[in-house]
């Protein structure tokens, strides 16, 4: 097949593989380089495993002349694939593997892209240009919008397929390819590249610089990439491969983590010494760098002690603590122990004052996430039930660019949910990663509900899929119980839910929007004016504002949480309201009736909404509880499991008051003392904590109860996820440390090669040949 770019050619249909470095060889006789690029990328095994092993080609980009043109460097590649070749094309920073597309399915190898087309143009007439592309002509050169009209029509494709197309002016060769690759890591990697100037407006401060980069269902990606040097033009239409850039590790040289297990005060603090000892040989500059040798050192140290730990957790005589260190370098790790190692003696001394009846939670804990408890609430040791909840939070949470990173950790998470259902719509990625970071805070209440349960379900597949995570219970915070329903796997097809929210007029029109429950419920007619809604959160208890409700027939009592409440209502009575009370309240500024008397209105409608078909197989080991009768001496089970039960639970919880104060302590008396919170932000955590502390103030008896955010608005995504973890660590929750140790693995591997090719390009021998057993082989 031709390969030289001409307008009527063919697909070039060339896969691309990004190499881990530039010195990557396929017939490499040194066996620990090889198993290198195994352990890193996993893809290239059956190429390095082939006999006999393709001859590869190898082609250096460089700006010494016009000859070595990054353009005609492709053509040579392209020609070279022609005649049986795979060709490593590269930098002396980058290198990139091109292979025939059918090869690489033939050898089930994944590749990262494909380049689709390749077309060069010079300035053309503007009456020859397509009308399709005339648009945006005043933006584009000629000879550009020429190239790219060519290039689309070799790849089969159009201008709307296309979601990024960057141009680049009077580039070098080298900066060329760099551009390349970069887009070829953005498609491999599923992340799109915010510009700094997106149509005039500069991307503020605090708003992400990427975020998952999002399809439309069943849709694969495409790019073009155009670079003008002078009235001449080249084009390059590349999609997305089959196969995912391997996960960012968690773990690395500014994200430390170490677990300290150990059954009495004196075994933590020689497991404390012992990791300061080890950490004090590293050599650390002014300016907290580490040497690459030191960074191998460091890696290998934190590899070490993960899997030791996770080797002793996994036995029958499981340690009775764990404490965890994390810090974002050396010499702040070292801080933190010497901290956690002050504070054993007052730890221990406050197990040895609790009584039977009064056991409070014992607990360490500091900003960088170092964690350690002595009444670990997540395994069930002693005979004692395991108290693991998770708790999924309402409509209201979500916030711009929320999650915005996490896929690069979690890569094949988000290739499973993408398979699975519109991950797009899920999270309502259109508002959610709006270039106005205003926009989420703007959105309708329906689109609010989608992405609340969407952000829920993915931390929920997060927790499960990729650390074996089980809870024991679930409950959830107003229409969190919808996202707990959603999550754990119940309803057959949660997905199917999202249209309908965003359309049925229960969200639109009957409890948001024109309030058509209310306004029936107060006998209003159409003549009417607009109801002036709203909602105040006061710092009160309940009785209060329950005796004044009588004075103000359209103000309700929506929610009790802890030391506050909610009320909703008509706007004029709710304030009037408040000033009687001799309170101030927070206004939400947002319309639903939820919780309130004329959502009674829509009880019937509300089941009908929620009446979905169950999953075949439902989860036996959760105990669901749902707010809808806290009389009830039991959880919901998995017998009574019906989709009746589940649309009648959601619709009481929905068109009542909702006292989420009882819900804990409804949830506590069946035995959740751990309460994670899987959704955006941390509002629940907060709530749960209040109502903890009261409880602590007052003369009733009371248990141990701790809670984790699994997010934190403001916060890092991944270090929010490693705080969580830490402390689900330390609280003795079953989960497996194998991501940390699989991304620790990775970095290990990549710092041992730079090391190698390092000494060997210098012609010395490697000082890290010790460190040989950690080169793990084999797909991580």
């Amino acid at each position: 097949m031709e390969q030289t770019p001409k307008a009527s050619a063919m697909p070039l249909r060339i896969a691309l593989i990004l190499l881990p470095t530039p010195q990557f060889e396929v017939n490499s006789v040194d066996q620990s380089v090889l198993a290198s690029y195994q352990t890193l990328q996993p893809e290239l095994n059956a190429l390095l495993n082939s006999a006999p092993t393709p001859e590869m080609l190898s082609i250096t980009i460089s700006d010494d002349s016009d000859a070595n043109s990054f353009e005609s460097q492709l053509n040579a590649a392209t020609n070279a694939i022609n005649n049986g070749y795979i060709v490593k094309l590269a930098t002396a920073t980058h290198a990139l593997l091109m292979l025939p597309a059918l090869k690489a399915a033939q050898m089930r190898i994944h590749p990262h892209a494909q380049l689709a087309a390749m077309q060069q143009a010079k300035s053309t007439p503007m009456s020859q240009v397509s009308g399709e592309l005339k648009l945006g002509a005043n933006a584009l050169s000629l000879a550009q919008t020429n190239a790219l009209s060519h290039a689309l029509s070799q790849a089969k494709r159009n201008l709307t397929d296309v979601s990024v197309n960057e141009c680049f002016e009077n580039l070098k060769s080298e900066q060329q390819f760099t551009e390349v690759y970069s887009l070829i890591q953005q498609l491999a990697s599923r992340t799109h590249v915010r510009k700094e100037v997106n149509q005039g407006v500069e991307l503020g401060p605090k708003q992400a610089k990427s975020h998952y980069w999002f399809s439309e269902f069943h849709q694969n990606r495409v790019a073009a990439i155009n670079f003008i040097n002078g009235q001449q033009a080249t084009s390059y239409v590349l999609t997305q491969g089959s196969g995912l850039l391997a996960a960012k590790s968690m773990l690395n040289q500014q994200r430390l983590m170490f677990i300290l297990p150990g059954n009495s005060q004196q075994q933590i603090t020689a497991s404390i010494t012992q990791l300061m000892q080890q950490l004090e040989r590293l050599q650390v500059t002014e300016v907290n760098e580490l040497s690459l040798e030191c960074q191998l050192e460091l890696l290998s140290i934190m590899y070490d002690n993960l899997v030791n730990a996770d080797k002793l957790t996994t036995r029958d005589s499981k340690p009775a603590y764990q404490a965890v260190i994390q810090a974002s370098s050396v010499s702040a790790a070292k801080q933190e122990l010497s901290a956690l190692n002050d504070a054993l003696t007052a730890l221990f001394a406050e197990q040895t004052n609790a009584t039977s009846t009064n056991k409070g939670l014992i607990q360490y804990k500091t900003p960088a996430g170092s964690y350690l408890t002595l009444t670990p609430l997540g395994s069930n040791n002693d005979n004692a039930q395991a108290g693991l909840a998770f708790v999924y939070p309402g409509v209201g949470t979500v916030y711009a660019d929320m999650l915005n990173e996490l896929h690069q950790y979690f890569p094949a998470l988000y290739a499973k949910l993408e398979r699975e259902g519109d991950l797009k719509a899920m999270l309502q990625a259109e508002d959610i990663y709006h270039l106005d970071p205003k926009h989420a805070a703007q959105m309708s209440l329906g689109d609010l509900a989608i992405a609340g349960v969407g952000s829920s379900y993915l931390l929920t597949q997060l927790l499960t899929d990729e650390f074996n995570i089980k809870p024991n219970f679930a409950l959830g915070y107003s229409m969190g119980e919808a996202s707990m329903w959603a999550s754990l796997g119940v309803w057959q097809n949660p997905h199917a839910l999202i249209s309908k929210t965003q359309t049925d007029p229960l969200f639109t029109s009957a409890i948001s929007g024109k309030l058509t429950a209310v306004r029936q419920a107060w006998q209003l007619d159409d003549t009417a004016a607009e109801i002036q809604w709203n909602s105040f959160v006061v710092r009160s208890e309940a009785a209060p504002i329950e005796a004044l409700l009588k004075d103000y027939p359209h103000a309700y009592l929506a929610i009790i949480q802890g030391d506050t409440c909610v009320i909703a209502g008509c706007e004029i009575q709710c304030k009037a309201l408040l000033a009687a009370l001799g309170k101030r309240g927070i206004a939400a500024n947002r319309v639903t009736a939820m919780h309130t008397q004329p959502a009674m209105q829509e009880h019937q409608n509300v089941m009908d909404f929620y009446l979905q078909p169950l999953k075949a197989e439902l989860p036996s080991e959760i105990s669901f509880i749902s707010a809808a009768d806290l009389t009830a001496k039991q959880t919901v089970s998995e017998q009574a499991l019906s989709s009746q039960v589940v649309a009648q639970s959601i619709a009481d919880t929905f068109c009542q008051t909702l006292d989420f104060t009882a819900l804990v302590h409804h949830a506590q008396h069946q035995g959740a003392k751990l309460f994670v919170e899987i959704g955006a932000d941390r509002q629940n955590c907060t709530l749960i904590d209040k109502i903890v502390k009261q409880d602590g103030a007052s003369s009733v008896q009371h248990q141990p109860c701790c809670t984790v955010p699994m997010n934190a608005k403001g916060s890092q995504d991944i270090t929010s996820v490693i705080k969580a973890l830490g402390q689900l660590i330390s609280h003795q929750v079953p989960l497996s440390v194998q991501p940390f140790i699989d991304g620790l693995k990775r970095e290990l591997t990549l710092c041992q090669l730079t090391s190698q090719q390092l000494a060997a390009h210098a012609n010395v021998d490697s000082k890290f040949e010790s460190n040989q057993d950690h080169l793990l082989q084999g797909e991580v």
